[in-house]
């Protein structure tokens, strides 16, 4: 198999973006985490392995922000090894197979094309709202409530709501280069109500006003007469749909749950931390005997950033930062808009990630998919240059 996708560097860079394809999919195609783990094993890691060590490591190893990649990697193996835990090291291996394979060996321009952006905001989109039609009409939710789980591997619906707009941010651009004002219209106002009335995520809302606050000071900077009027007519718009939907007790329900114990949940985590050391954690393996408001078990941080501290340590989580950092610099210089992406995936998962390194998982296609887009648009350029 190898040998005949290796006779040519074209269909090497086909074969492993369409084994992304595939392992995409996998999250809204298939019910058990099985077929996206076996699609990863058998597709991405083992050819990945296979051809960076023929390609010499596809010139990740002389890009900066491949180097900060190798050793925010290798830290980990500090952790695994207080740990004695033979299946962090697997998790290491993945995680790196998948980054470096996927900003290495995929086809950079498809993954930046408007045909895959647009294909991937309006399937995520299908899946949504096809799925949400369906529990309406057969009684499993009532017209109004909250549908609270969804099927196949983005069952989590605030991991979902968060995808539906890490996509809008990276089709966005296309619609606007192209003129598209309908179609974009029409995504971000079912995105409004898809997160407020159909799976009703408030850290999806907090997304969303990070997102379209970052549009309106683009906007205001490039366009500033033109775009003044257009926010204001969104904003009187905004301010009439609000005034419609007040009363309805699905609006309501949003704000009766309160914080779901975010906060607390903050403070007892990164207690927990404290007392462990801030240098490496508290391990891989950490569970929390405390309980949120003295009845509730605690099942992970609830913060990506959090969750690297509380279980690998600070250093992973300075090595975190500066990474993101540079990624998102170099998105910025190279006006990438995988980097929006990453952005706005960030800033929600300040409330609902946790462990980055594992198994895949629903933080793979959220953060790791766009940061090795950005570390592999880095390395075309240089490979053009």
């Amino acid at each position: 198999m190898f040998e005949g996708i290796g006779n040519d560097n074209r269909t090497s860079r086909r074969y492993f973006s369409a084994a992304l394809i595939a392992f995409l999919a996998s999250f809204v195609l298939m019910a058990s985490s099985k077929w996206t783990n076996n699609i990863f094993y058998a597709f991405i890691a083992l050819p990945g392995l296979v051809f960076l060590v023929k390609e010499r490591g596809a010139g990740l190893f002389g890009d900066k922000l491949g180097l900060a990649w190798l050793v925010f990697l290798l830290w980990f193996l500090v952790p695994a090894v207080i740990a004695g835990d033979g299946q962090f090291y697997k998790h290491i291996a993945y995680v790196t197979l998948f980054v470096f394979a996927v900003a290495g060996l995929t086809n950079q321009g498809f993954f930046r094309s408007e045909v895959f952006a647009r294909a991937l905001f309006w399937i995520i989109c299908l899946y949504i709202f096809g799925y949400s039609a369906f529990a309406y009409l057969t009684g499993i939710y009532a017209l109004g409530e909250r549908v609270s789980l969804m099927p196949a591997r983005m069952q989590n619906v605030i991991y979902t709501s968060i995808w539906l707009l890490c996509a809008l941010a990276l089709a966005m651009p296309g619609w606007l280069h192209r003129r598209r004002w309908i179609e974009a219209f029409a995504a971000v106002a079912l995105s409004v109500v898809a997160i407020t009335f159909v799976l009703q995520t408030r850290t999806a809302m907090v997304g969303a006003a990070f997102l379209f606050a970052a549009w309106a000071c683009w906007a205001l900077w490039r366009f500033p007469r033109v775009a003044g009027s257009w926010l204001l007519v969104f904003a009187v718009l905004g301010g009439i749909a609000l005034w419609l939907v007040k009363d309805m007790a699905w609006f309501h329900s949003l704000f009766e749950r309160g914080d779901s114990y975010r906060g607390e949940l903050f403070h007892v985590m990164v207690g927990e931390w404290q007392n462990c050391g801030w240098m490496v954690g508290c391990g891989v393996e950490f569970h929390t005997d405390k309980l949120l408001s003295g009845f509730m078990p605690i099942q992970h941080p609830h913060n990506i950033f959090v969750a690297l501290g509380l279980y690998t340590g600070g250093v992973s989580l300075v090595l975190f930062l500066v990474i993101v950092a540079m990624t998102l610099v170099q998105a910025l210089r190279l006006r990438d808009p995988w980097g929006m992406y990453l952005a706005c995936a960030l800033v929600m998962l300040n409330f609902d990630g946790s462990k980055l390194i594992g198994n895949p998982d629903e933080l793979w296609p959220l953060v790791l998919l766009p940061a090795a887009m950005v570390l592999g648009r880095g390395l075309q350029q240089r490979r053009s240059n």
